[in-house]
């Protein structure tokens, strides 16, 4: 690289879901975009690895649903506290290992025609003036995707954190199969004090575990294998692939960044805050968010609108959802009230089964009864 001064239409910072479908959206709309992403791919990332209804029609509309062509699909929930659990038919959204759907998202932006840069960490200098290393890009548009722990708009004002005070913190891995008693297109969900842990079988048929823990629970616990096997109980069927397991974690989840946009920067996908999801929603918001995001920047480029319209939109296509996460966040602190619900579900599943298929449809669509 050198230290001349380029110029591109729109930069995307950000290899994730939301920063991919970014890019696809800026170059469907005919703008020239360059994508930086930090890591090296592939990468190893902490997440349910499930996409939910949303995330699929984001996907359909950038012509990119060949990502998931391969897909589990999902059929189910099965939600367990204590010694209580309650299965729940939800067909809606599929399971995919995350580094793979990274990968192939990546490999169709650059098929789209994007210069993508990849373990270049780029930075925010200005509004309208990215660095990376070396290289410098003037630019209409910015789209901030870099995840809870990106740090690219450390040095621009006014966009830092604000953390939600009983935040939990995440951690998960890979397994092999039968590590976990957990089915084909099922979700579970097991319910505990502290925190929750779920896991889900990927098209290959390994397992993938994530949880959202108290920090405080995780310290006492000594680690993530130890806490994932106490959670997991008598679904856990091979206690030595989870002490063997790659563990990863996060920052603390829920959290908001304290605006969203200013003259030429938008903020999307978990970049711009996040609140505990469930069964796919977490990469749903991310890539609706991310394409909306690559949309307004190729507007913004051409000069027909303005990145301050950002936060608006953002709110419209995550606000209801979120709230709803945080309610149920809320609720899975109690595990005795879990309990006694899931007493209740059994007999009663139809308001439970409504409930679940609501989660993770796009803004404003119909549910099948």
């Amino acid at each position: 690289m050198t230290n001349a001064t380029d110029a591109c239409d729109v930069v995307v910072i950000g290899g994730g879901p939301a920063g991919t479908c970014a890019a696809l959206a800026v170059a469907r709309a005919g703008a020239r975009v360059v994508l930086f992403e930090r890591a090296e791919f592939p990468r190893a990332k902490v997440c349910g690895s499930c996409l939910a209804p949303s995330g699929i029609e984001a996907l359909r509309g950038l012509d990119a649903l060949d990502a998931v062509a391969d897909a589990r699909p999902l059929r189910s929930v099965r939600v367990a506290c204590r010694k209580r659990a309650l299965s729940i038919d939800r067909p809606a959204g599929v399971a995919i290992g995350r580094s793979e759907l990274d990968a192939r998202l990546l490999d169709r932006v650059r098929s789209a025609g994007v210069e993508v840069a990849v373990g270049a960490a780029a930075r925010v200098a200005a509004p309208g003036l990215v660095r990376a290393g070396e290289r410098s890009l003037r630019t209409a548009a910015i789209v901030v995707a870099d995840g809870l722990g990106g740090c690219a708009l450390d040095e621009v004002p006014g966009f830092g954190w604000k953390v939600a005070r009983r935040s939990r913190l995440g951690f998960g891995a890979i397994l092999p199969a039968g590590a976990v008693d957990c089915a084909p297109g099922e979700i579970l969900l097991r319910v505990a004090p502290g925190g929750y842990i779920g896991a889900v079988v990927l098209p290959d048929g390994s397992i993938d575990v994530a949880a959202a823990c108290a920090p405080g629970v995780l310290r006492a616990f000594g680690g993530p294998a130890a806490c994932a096997a106490a959670w997991l109980a008598g679904d856990a069927h091979d206690l030595a692939a989870l002490r063997a397991a790659r563990w990863k974690g996060t920052p603390l989840l829920t959290r908001r960044r304290a605006r969203l946009a200013c003259d030429g920067i938008v903020v999307a996908g978990d970049a711009a805050g996040y609140a505990e999801p469930f069964t796919g929603e977490g990469m749903g918001w991310a890539m609706a968010t991310g394409s909306a995001a690559g949309e307004l920047a190729a507007k913004v480029a051409r000069g027909e609108a303005r990145c301050e319209a950002w936060p608006a939109i953002h709110a419209g296509i995550v606000r209801a959802a979120r709230l709803r996460c945080l309610a149920i966040a809320a609720f899975l602190r109690q595990p005795a009230i879990v309990g006694a619900t899931l007493a209740v579900g059994a007999a009663w599943p139809r308001p439970f089964e409504s409930l679940a298929r609501r989660i993770g449809r796009p803004a404003g669509e119909a549910v099948a009864r």
